[in-house]
């Protein structure tokens, strides 16, 4: 026989050896499991507990048990789906019984247990037994939001009006003791740059670990700015003097100053001297041995963003 049909005879042997071990060991283990999960078996099962029937103005408060341990005895089949399947058990709060005032008890009876557990599982013990719970009383009311929200901006560019915080109020609830603790929210801080544009951004109402226990109408709230360009100008503006006594006249040097302020663009035309007013104060050098006044800025447009009075000092002359 040639060395070539020979080798490849050889080869689809072994591999048939192979294959028929392989189907053999895994038949083999099939058989195991399946007699070792007819065995009868102890155990424990460890359960989630999900408190149901909460009324809405009551609160869970503190630490609760989140999970209890059922000890059973079982076949491994059902003590295997009873692990995969069914690991929660439910606690109706409508039916805990009252200890004190503020402190309430469910006892977690075979009864409770059973519903929850597959049927031929005997449950030898239960830890704990009993859930000790505090109730308290569910507050809401409105607080303000505040922003910590910088903005710079590029050169040139200003807000056109103030940062308006969308919405103003927010709803909380909670506990009543920290609801009634709580005077506002803050947001994230957060820090925009180079800005020539609207701003309309959604940000994150902060919460620490005691606010953790409150819930909000809304995880976040809107920062929303109208942005414009933004440009100087100067105008002069005439000097008036306040609480000159009776029978006094004065001459100011000089008569009128200049202000040098900023603008939007869009309202930069509609500015003159008109809205503007500045004045010396006499209450001021009545007492005083001082040769000037300190002009002092009465009115101006609230649509100026930034001023400065360049004359700093007024040199005056009094006449009786």
């Amino acid at each position: 026989m040639p060395k070539g049909i020979r080798s490849l005879l050889s080869a689809t042997f072994k591999g048939k050896k192979i294959n028929v071990f392989f189907i053999f060991f895994v038949v083999s283990f099939i058989v195991w499991t399946l007699v070792k999960l007819s065995n009868v078996y102890t155990d424990t099962i460890k359960m989630t507990v999900q408190y149901t029937n909460l009324s809405d103005d009551k609160i869970l408060l503190g630490s609760q048990e989140n999970s209890i341990e059922v000890r059973v005895k079982t076949t491994g089949f059902r003590m295997l789906r009873q692990k995969l399947f069914a690991s929660v058990i439910e606690v109706d709060l409508k039916k805990v019984n009252k200890m004190k005032a503020d402190e309430t008890h469910y006892v977690l009876s075979d009864d409770a247990i059973n519903k929850h557990i597959y049927q031929h599982i005997e449950i030898l013990k239960v830890s704990p037994d009993t859930l000790f719970l505090k109730l308290g009383k569910n507050k809401t009311k409105q607080v303000p939001v505040i922003h910590q929200l910088e903005l710079v901006f590029e050169n040139g560019y200003n807000l056109y009006d103030s940062l308006q915080v969308q919405p103003k109020t927010i709803e909380i609830s909670g506990p009543e003791d920290v609801v009634d603790k709580l005077k506002v929210v803050y947001t994230e801080i957060k820090q925009l740059e180079d800005i020539n544009k609207d701003v309309n951004i959604a940000l994150q109402i902060l919460k620490n670990d005691t606010l953790k226990r409150l819930k909000y109408s809304q995880p976040t709230v809107k920062a929303i700015a109208k942005v414009d360009k933004f440009t100087e100008g100067k105008l002069k503006i005439p000097l008036r003097v306040q609480n000159l006594p009776q029978g006094y006249s004065i001459k100011l040097f000089p008569k009128e100053v200049t202000i040098t302020y900023t603008a939007n663009v869009s309202d930069f035309n509609k500015i003159t001297e008109n809205d503007f007013s500045i004045y010396c104060d006499y209450k001021d050098i009545e007492n005083e041995e001082t040769s000037f006044f300190i002009p002092k800025l009465a009115k101006f447009p609230k649509t100026v963003k930034t001023h400065r009075i360049e004359n700093k000092k007024i040199n005056f002359l009094i006449k009786k």
